[in-house]
């Protein structure tokens, strides 16, 4: 109980500081950033005001165009047309009492994909191209055209654009803002900075910040948070591109969605980042936002190309400002949810994802509710996204003095990992030893029961039966001896290595064979090369050898016994032959279709090595292990050259 409580404290404790971090950084960004960004000062320089709006389509982008166009009057500013793309002309007069000595100063206030503008028929500003299909997009840049005093009369001045739009449907019009030149160019300083110098800063600082983000994403060991905050900058900066390239590789349609596709995908990016950076990480989180940002994203160009000019830009604006508001709430939910037990204390972090989110559901609930942009994209997200990098680098980077204070650390570090993996490693060995153990007694108690078991019980039976001869007795007695050696053999020198295991085998058998009454001969290769067996395959080996020995010894009935050891191949072959009387003919007689046999070769193939068991042309037998290649280089040096 004592345990709930605290915990519930502490949650409502972190809840209150994430509370009062969001409050500040509203504060600070209504009150002191945002007056300083979006209310831009004109000055107070006297204004020349525009009269007599009119718009009208035109068949070609040139000032003649205007002479055989129906014009209609514009009641109302601001005014919009849609829905045909093309050219169109606007219109209207500017009266003038006395010419200003350096000219006018103008900013046209008109939304379309580029013009030209025209003053009492003199062409005055524009650039580009304005044909299409092959159009350029300079309107997009917000800019003070001068008009120079020659260009202008007393009295009515008319001021004509030509525009052009390839894709979206509106030409906006608004009301424009005309004074002297001088003083309009000396007062609207804010104005123009940021409208046009203060974009490339941001876009510079923010391209800085993806390449950084990018950098740790790829040496980051958890890549999640750092590639979700690269997306993020990488994608303002291309929808900051879409703004200030007036001629980019594409147009049309394709530009169209290239601004609604990355504004939508700054609204997933935030909430990949948040769930990505929280606590409690939701694994279904980023998935489920880029399917949604892909079906958002499919239905927006779906629009664009196969709705009729006008409703296919209004569904698609749709579809982008709802699916922004619901993954900017989704983002602020993700956010609470990292701090509902309290155990996170990021909250100045929190507080400007926080303020982030807001920005993109109200920039999306203008453009739906008002068809207007609210600048919070591509005006504040510069600072924001700076500022969010600077407190996630200055919580990832540590920052030293001198050189001593990080190799120190370093050292510490360093000396404490090696603690902890020789911890580790001891306990890893003190786990394989165990292991190790129990495989032994498995494998010792599974040749006891199918070695010594099974030829006590045969030795048993007989006795019982009162068929067994003493030479039987005999020679069983020898096999059980042959076994016990074999598995003493197994627990002491016999793994050690093949070649090592061969001599073994050859001072072993040596005096058994010979008591037999055999000529024995033992012959290995000069300079042989051994696989490198492991001690459980050179058992294997060994007692495969040992099987062959003892039914050549049995049934062969044979006086010469021969063991050679030669390269073949690649591999390794050991074969024992003899000059008895063969294989036997009928079945269940001898080697070649009894158990032991069957021991043999699935010995043999544990190892994957090949036997063979085949009759001489001479008469005799001849039992053939062929090892798979060594490992290279494993030269043995014990047994090679021995002779018996």
């Amino acid at each position: 109980m004592a345990t709930t409580g605290s915990r519930e404290t502490k949650g409502r404790s972190g809840l209150m500081r994430l509370l009062f971090a969001i409050m500040v950084v509203q504060l600070v960004f209504w009150f002191i950033l945002q007056p300083f960004i979006f209310t831009l000062n004109d000055g107070d320089f006297e204004r020349y005001e525009a009269t007599g709006f009119e718009e009208a389509a035109i068949d070609r982008p040139e000032y003649a165009a205007l002479a055989d166009a129906e014009f209609r009057s514009l009641d109302e500013i601001p005014a919009w047309n849609c829905c045909e793309l093309g050219y169109r002309a606007l219109r209207y007069t500017v009266e003038l009492d006395e010419i200003p000595p350096q000219g006018l100063g103008i900013r046209p206030r008109i939304n379309a994909d580029n013009r030209w503008l025209y003053v009492n028929g003199s062409f005055i500003a524009g650039y580009g191209r304005m044909k299409l299909p092959d159009i350029t997009y300079h309107a997009q840049q917000r800019e003070t055209y001068h008009i120079p005093a020659s260009a202008l009369k007393p009295g009515k001045n008319e001021f004509a654009f030509v525009l052009v739009r390839d894709a979206s449907p509106y030409f906006d019009y608004y009301a424009p803002v005309i004074g002297e030149y001088s003083l309009m160019t000396a007062q609207q300083a804010q104005t123009m900075f940021f409208l046009g110098l203060y974009k490339y800063m941001a876009l510079a600082v923010i391209g800085l910040v993806a390449l950084l983000a990018l950098i740790v994403a790829l040496r980051a060991e958890d890549k999640r948070q750092p590639v979700w905050f690269f997306l993020l900058a990488a994608n303002w900066t291309l929808l900051t591109a879409y703004y200030m390239v007036p001629d980019p590789p594409v147009g049309g349609m394709v530009r169209l969605s290239w601004y609604f596709c990355s504004s939508l995908f700054l609204s997933v990016a935030w909430f990949g980042f948040a769930n990505a950076w929280g606590r409690h990480r939701w694994r279904w989180g980023g998935p489920a936002a880029l399917a949604i940002f892909v079906i958002a994203a499919t239905a927006i160009v779906l629009s664009l190309t196969l709705l009729p000019s006008g409703p296919n830009f209004d569904r698609a604006g749709q579809i982008h400002d709802y699916t922004a508001i619901i993954l900017s709430l989704a983002t602020l939910a993700r956010i609470g949810w990292s701090f509902r037990d309290g155990g996170d204390d990021r909250h100045w972090e929190a507080a400007i994802m926080a303020l982030l989110a807001v920005l993109l559901a109200m920039a999306a609930l203008r453009e739906l509710t008002l068809a207007m942009t609210s600048g919070y994209l591509t005006k504040t997200q510069p600072f924001l996204i700076a500022g969010l990098a600077i407190a996630f680098f200055a919580r990832n980077v540590r920052l030293f003095q001198s050189s001593a204070q990080i190799n120190a650390l370093l050292t510490t570090q360093l000396d404490e990992r090696t603690a902890e993996l020789e911890e580790a490693h001891q306990r890893q060995q003190a786990l394989v030893r165990r292991q190790a153990h129990a495989d032994e007694r498995q494998r010792i108690m599974r040749d006891m029961h199918d070695g010594l078991g099974s030829q006590l019980m045969s030795l048993l039976m007989m006795a019982r039966r009162g068929k067994a001869q003493p030479g039987d007795f005999e020679e069983g007695i020898q096999q059980v001896i042959d076994e016990m050696r074999l598995m003493i053999d197994s627990m002491d020198s016999v793994g050690e290595s093949l070649g090592s295991a061969l001599a073994i085998f050859n001072r072993r058998v040596m005096p058994r064979v010979q008591a037999a009454g055999l000529d024995y001969d033992w012959r290995v290769v000069e300079g042989v090369t051994y696989p490198d067996l492991g001690p459980r395959d050179v058992l294997q080996v060994f007692r495969v050898m040992q099987e062959a020995v003892t039914n050549a010894l049995k049934h062969s009935g044979a006086d010469r016994l021969s063991v050679s050891v030669a390269p073949a191949g690649a591999g390794l072959r050991i074969a024992i032959a003899d000059n008895g009387k063969g294989m036997p003919e009928q079945p269940g007689k001898g080697l070649s279709r009894g158990r032991g046999l069957e021991n043999m070769a699935r010995r043999a193939g544990a190892i994957g090595a090949l036997l063979a068991v085949e009759p001489l042309a001479g008469g005799g037998t001849v039992v053939t292990l062929d090892l798979p290649p060594a490992r290279p280089g494993y030269v043995s040096e014990e047994g090679a050259g021995q002779h018996g």
